[in-house]
């Protein structure tokens, strides 16, 4: 009786590690998550300034905040996507600051729209800003609406955003969050009352362009925690924003940038040296997975939106100043979001 109890156990954990390996399945993780969840409930692992893994231009030692490719990420299973774009000579490319990256905002798109080609069952949450640093004056006046044909050249998968919009709503779908107006679609929300101050905000909106209602938005993005008392405040404000996400009510929308930079150059400070985001990364990175390491397998709370640096790399390349690898743990923590929502 004992050795039947015993094999029926084994057979149990057995089982049950493989629902859970096919769950994580990192290309179409989505499938297993219900059609009636909000989307504002799910935990979704986000890259911050994107595209920068696709390579930048002309710029070594600034600026690339991911080692991964766009394709690579959304393997890893990461969902949503930080992209700024600017107008430069005829066309939206994406930028980091004044950096030029080696796509543009159209292909970025493509991208993310052949992997929902692939696994129909997903969707990515794409948050804009336009990178005015980057353009001149007369291509400002040309961002709106280069942005809106963008968007309407995804067709049927442009998403509409609407409060309480659900993973059945988005499936097969891109939805456009921007900092930034743009004109020619109703399709995607508009954010207000963006802030970097060291505690973010509870009172931040989206609104969508479909039909103007908008839902609170809890965001936090202080990017330059340059010496320990900034750093001690920028940890404190990610997992402040860790509890409020679990806390809020089921239609408000969390989004939480780990994402920053922690150096100086030539003394000047702050500086946005690829080595301080490694920095940052490798710092924060590691209280964020010991923390949902060791969380309850019954503490099923909405994580939110999670931009972090390096999303999907575990280890990245050190340099002159940092011969070692950074330990970043990209990998890891987006695997353990991923995780939330099958808790």
């Amino acid at each position: 009786m004992k050795n039947l109890r015993f094999t029926f156990l084994f057979l149990l954990c057995v089982f049950s590690t493989m629902l859970t390996a096919q769950s994580f399945e990192g290309s179409k993780w989505l499938a297993s998550i219900e059609d009636n969840r909000l989307v504002s409930e799910l935990s979704l692992p986000g890259a911050h300034d994107a595209a920068t893994g696709e390579g930048l231009l002309f710029v070594g030692g600034f600026g690339k905040t991911q080692s991964l490719k766009l394709a690579e990420m959304w393997d890893c299973g990461v969902r949503a996507f930080d992209l700024r774009p600017a107008y430069d000579d005829k066309e939206l490319r994406i930028f980091h600051g004044t950096i030029k990256t080696k796509v543009t905002f159209g292909k970025a798109l493509e991208i993310l729209a052949r992997k929902i080609d692939e696994n129909p069952s997903e969707f990515a949450v794409v948050f804009l800003r336009e990178e005015v640093e980057a353009e001149k004056n007369s291509g400002r006046k040309l961002w709106p609406s280069l942005v809106g044909d963008a968007i309407e050249a995804l067709g049927d998968k442009a998403a509409a955003f609407v409060p309480g919009m659900t993973v059945g709503d988005l499936r097969g779908k891109i939805l456009i969050i921007s900092r930034n107006a743009y004109t020619g679609t109703d399709k995607g929300g508009i954010v207000s009352g963006w802030t970097h101050d060291d505690k973010g905000t509870a009172d931040a909106r989206i609104t969508s362009y479909l039909n103007g209602e908008s839902v609170r938005l809890q965001l936090q993005d202080y990017y330059a925690p340059t010496d320990d008392a900034k750093r001690y405040a920028k940890c404190t404000a990610v997992l402040n924003f860790i509890t409020l996400a679990g806390k809020a009510q089921k239609d408000v929308w969390t989004v939480n940038f780990l994402s920053g930079y922690c150096s100086t150059w030539l003394g000047v400070s702050p500086v946005a040296t690829t080595s301080g985001y490694k920095q940052n990364a490798a710092a924060l990175h590691p209280i964020l997975v010991d923390l949902l390491s060791k969380r309850k397998v019954s503490e099923r709370a909405s994580l939110g939106i999670i931009f972090m640096d390096f999303a999907g790399a575990d280890n990245v390349k050190g340099g002159i100043s940092h011969w070692s690898d950074y330990k970043t743990m990209g990998g890891r923590l987006v695997q353990l979001i991923v995780e939330q929502n099958f808790r």
